[in-house]
């Protein structure tokens, strides 16, 4: 797609003019400024059609109106939508629903990334089984996750026992449910969606390098949030 002001749209609000459009728009709207990412996964399904069907001037009208980015990633049914939100930005928005993950929760992440797709822990399906694979079977790796951990928390790395991590762990979990980069059921089991591949598009550089920066503690070198 070429850039927002080259675009040609005969109705540049025929997102609101389809069957049930005020509706799909109002439960989309909520959703995306709340930083949730669509994708075409159960209940998400009809605003995800509706979404794909209107992104061009659902783009244009986040552009316009509250200088946000409407921004796509993935292919095919792997494709998800999201709100790239911008905190020096004023436009009208509460600042509670300005979407910007912490770095506690970043780094949880690109360790979630590690043990599933790097290190190749398929069967990880649970919150606690991360939390104990964490604990257990990282030695080399586990001063500089505290350390890394209690520097994103500001925190002494010698206030951050065990029973921190798994709450930092269950914490960033949940953001993720949240935001749909998973799907988490009550009893902590959880499913990896398409989305949680944003983490390799905006942290592809750190992913590489996520040992030496987990084992030297050096959460210094990963960004402040996104």
């Amino acid at each position: 797609m070429g850039h927002l002001d080259e675009i040609e749209i005969a109705n540049r609000y025929d997102f609101l003019d389809c069957n049930q459009g005020k509706q799909l728009f109002a439960a989309l709207d909520f959703a995306l400024k709340d930083g949730v990412h669509i994708q075409d996964y159960g209940k998400q399904k009809d605003l995800f059609l509706y979404l794909h069907r209107y992104y061009p001037t659902l783009r244009l009208y986040y552009h316009e109106f509250w200088g946000l980015e409407l921004e796509d990633g993935g292919t095919d049914s792997d494709k998800y939508y999201y709100l790239r939100f911008n905190p020096d930005i004023k436009n009208g928005i509460p600042q509670n629903h300005k979407h910007l993950m912490s770095k506690e929760n970043i780094i949880i992440g690109l360790l979630l990334y590690k043990v599933h797709f790097i290190d190749c822990n398929i069967d990880l399906n649970s919150v606690s089984k991360f939390q104990k694979i964490i604990r257990l079977d990282y030695p080399d790796l586990k001063s500089g996750i505290v350390r890394t951990l209690a520097k994103a928390k500001k925190e002494k790395a010698t206030k951050l026992n065990d029973d921190k991590i798994d709450g930092s762990i269950k914490s960033a979990f949940d953001e993720f449910n949240k935001i749909k980069w998973i799907s988490m059921e009550d009893d902590g089991t959880f499913e990896i969606l398409s989305s949680f591949h944003r983490l390799t598009r905006e942290f592809a550089s750190y992913i590489n390098n996520i040992d030496e920066i987990i084992k030297d503690g050096q959460d210094e070198k990963l960004p402040k949030n996104s």
